[in-house]
C-alpha cells in the first residue's frame, strides 16, 4: 500500500506526516476520526524538511502479521486458557465448576497477552518492522524550481 504525503512537522529524528483520505481509506474505516487528513509519525531517513512531498509506503503483509499479533495472539492465548482452566480441575482434583476455572484462566491468558504486546512495544517500534518507510521524496525547493523553470 503506498500513498503519498506532506510533512507537516520535523524533530531531529522523527517527522509528521499529513495525508489526504484517499477512497481507498473510506472503505476500510479503520480511522473513521480522520475527517478529511490523517497524520502519521515516522522516523526521518532521508533529511526530510517541512513542506516536501513522501511517498510512504507499507510492505505486503505488514497489516497481516500487525493484525495477527494484536487479534490472533489474545484470541489463541484465551482458547489455551479455556482449554487448560477445564482441565485444570480434572488434573489438580479442584473443587468446583471447572467452567469458572476455564473462564478465569482464559481473561487471565488473554489480559497476559495484551501485557505481553504492551511489554514488546518499544522493541518493535525500534525495530520499525511494523512502520511504513519513505519510499520516495520530493523536496519541496525541487517543486519550485520546477515551477520557476515551467514559468519562464
Amino acid at each position: 500500500m503506498e500513498e503519498k504525503g506532506v510533512v507537516t512537522d520535523v524533530t531531529e529524528d522523527t517527522m509528521t506526516v499529513e495525508f489526504k483520505r484517499s477512497s481507498m481509506c473510506e472503505k476500510c474505516g479503520a480511522c473513521e476520526r480522520a475527517h478529511e487528513q490523517m497524520r502519521i509519525e515516522l522516523r526521518r531517513q532521508r533529511g526530510e524538511n517541512v513542506g516536501d512531498e513522501v511517498q510512504v509506503q507499507l510492505a505486503e503483509g505488514t497489516l497481516l502479521r500487525a493484525a495477527l499479533l494484536a487479534y490472533g495472539l489474545p484470541l489463541l492465548l484465551l482458547l489455551a486458557g479455556l482449554f487448560l482452566g477445564k482441565q485444570l480441575p480434572v488434573w489438580l482434583d479442584l473443587p468446583g465448576n471447572s467452567d469458572w476455572y476455564a473462564m478465569g484462566l482464559g481473561l487471565l491468558f488473554a489480559a497476559g497477552s495484551y501485557a505481553l504486546i504492551r511489554w514488546t512495544e518499544p522493541k518493535r517500534k525500534k525495530r520499525g518492522s511494523y512502520a511504513p518507510q519513505v519510499v520516495q521524496v520530493e523536496r519541496l525547493c525541487m517543486k519550485e524550481c520546477m515551477k520557476e523553470r515551467e514559468g519562464k
